[in-house]
């Protein structure tokens, strides 16, 4: 589902040979908010029965938390929701790190 979606893939995708099944995509779209394009990571992990999905979306501006307005946010809810009603499934233990903070994006797991 994820390769289909051209704003999350467009830039690269891939599946890894792993076990378990690691799918990683980078995507590109343009923000007429803040007049400049986003990229976005995403990482789609198969765990048996569930699939983990981590997505990174980030301006690569500096002072980004100022300036790109909740466009990040916006971009990785726009990637997961896509998954979402792709697959027919509703997303549970939706977590958001501001910022980028590594100390947060740590807890994780």
């Amino acid at each position: 589902m994820i390769r289909d979606y051209d704003p999350a893939s467009n830039v690269y995708f891939t599946v890894l040979g792993t076990n378990p099944r690691v799918a990683i995509a980078f995507g590109q779209k343009f923000f007429f908010r803040i007049n400049h394009y986003l990229t976005c990571m995403t990482l789609v992990i198969e765990r048996g029965s569930e699939t983990e999905v981590r997505i990174i979306a980030h301006s690569g501006l500096q002072l980004s938390a100022l300036s790109n307005c909740g466009t990040s946010a916006d971009y990785a809810l726009d990637v997961l929701d896509h998954l979402s009603k792709s697959l027919g499934v509703d997303p549970r233990d939706v977590v958001e790190v501001d910022y980028m903070d590594v100390t947060k994006s740590q807890q994780l797991g």
